[in-house]
C-alpha cells in the first residue's frame, strides 16, 4: 500500500480501495475504515512503514471491504473501534447481520463475514454534526442507502470520505450493477452530499476527486441507466429469476461462484424494488409467484 497526502493530516492508503487516515502529532493516527482482511498485512506494513500506529478506526459501515480489519487493529494496537450506531448493531452477532444481508445462507455468511462480528468501543448517533474520536474532530453526514446506516466523514482539513455512498473513476464508469440496498435513500444521501462544504473528496472506490457536485451527478445518471437496462427487460411479465438472467446476460455476468450469484440477485431485487415504488416496473402474481413487468 501506498500513503499518500491528501491535505493537511488528512492522507490516504492507496490499496484495493482508498483508505483515508487523519494523522496526529507524533506518530499516532486515526483511520477512516480499515480496508479488506486480505489486506491488513499490507496496511500495517505502510502504517508502521511511515511510522504511524492507529489509535481508532471511525468506519462507514459493516462491509467486507471497509470493516475487515476493525478487529484484527483492535488486536495488534488495541485501536477503538467507532461505527454508525445501526451498522454496529447489525454487525453486533450473525442473527442481526443475516436479518439484513439475507441473500446469503447463515454459514455462508459465517465465512464471508464472520470476522466483521463484534462489539466497538464507540457508536455514531442519529443526528449529523460534529464528534471528537481519539481526539479527532469529525463532521459527521449520515447518507443511509448502500447501508442502513453508512455515513460520510469531513475531517478537519475540509477532506470529504464519501466511502461508498458515491463511485468514482474506472469502478464508476464500468459499473454493471447498482451498489445500493436502498436505493431511494441512496439517492436522497446524493443530494444531500452535493451541497456538503468540503474542498476535495475521498471516494473509496475509486479516486480523489474535486467536482463534488458533477461526481453526484455522475452516480445518479449511472443509477438511471441501469435501471433503464432492467426496464427493457420487462416488456413481458417476467419472474425474479428470469429478470435475473437476462439481466447476467446482458451485461457479460455470468458466474459460478456462489456469493456472487447470491450478491448479483440481491442487487437486482433492491433495483427492482425502487422501479416499483417509483411507478415505473408493476408486480403481477400468478400461482404465488411474483411476476414483474415495465409500467
Amino acid at each position: 500500500m501506498e500513503l499518500r497526502q491528501i491535505k493537511g493530516d488528512t492522507w490516504c492508503l492507496e490499496g484495493a480501495e482508498l483508505i483515508p487516515l487523519v494523522r496526529l502529532p507524533g506518530d499516532k493516527c486515526v483511520l477512516l475504515d480499515s480496508g479488506h482482511a486480505f489486506e491488513g498485512e499490507a496496511l500495517t506494513a505502510a502504517l508502521e512503514g511511515a511510522g504511524l500506529t492507529p489509535l481508532g478506526v471511525f468506519c462507514s459501515h459493516a462491509h467486507v471491504d471497509h470493516a475487515g480489519n476493525n478487529h484484527y487493529l483492535r488486536r495488534r494496537y488495541g485501536a477503538k473501534l467507532c461505527l454508525p450506531a445501526g451498522e454496529a448493531a447489525l454487525s453486533a452477532n450473525l442473527t442481526m447481520y443475516k436479518a439484513v444481508y439475507n441473500a446469503f445462507t447463515p454459514r455462508n455468511l459465517e465465512r464471508r463475514n464472520g470476522h466483521l462480528l463484534g462489539p466497538v468501543d464507540e457508536v455514531v448517533g442519529p443526528q449529523d454534526g460534529m464528534m471528537e474520536f481519539c481526539s479527532v474532530p469529525l463532521q459527521v453526514v449520515h447518507t443511509p442507502g448502500h447501508t442502513p446506516d453508512h455515513i460520510c466523514t469531513v475531517t478537519p482539513d475540509g477532506v470529504l470520505y464519501t466511502a461508498d455512498a458515491l463511485m468514482a473513476g474506472h469502478v464508476l464508469e464500468n459499473a454493471k450493477l447498482p451498489y445500493h440496498g436502498l436505493h431511494e435513500e441512496a439517492r436522497q444521501s446524493m443530494e444531500k452530499l452535493r451541497h456538503t462544504a468540503c474542498s476535495v473528496c475521498v471516494v473509496a472506490h475509486q479516486g480523489v476527486v474535486k467536482d463534488l457536485p458533477g461526481l453526484v451527478d455522475a452516480n445518479l445518471a449511472a443509477l438511471d441507466r441501469l435501471s433503464e437496462d432492467l426496464l427493457s427487460l420487462a416488456v413481458e411479465p417476467v419472474c425474479m429469476d428470469q429478470l435475473c438472467l437476462a439481466y447476467y446476460h446482458k451485461k457479460h455476468l455470468l458466474t459460478t461462484h456462489i456469493e456472487k450469484a447470491a450478491l448479483y440477485a440481491r442487487n437486482i431485487d433492491a433495483m427492482a424494488e425502487y422501479l416499483v415504488d417509483i411507478g415505473r416496473m408493476d408486480i403481477q402474481v400468478q400461482e404465488g409467484v411474483r411476476y414483474f413487468v415495465r409500467a
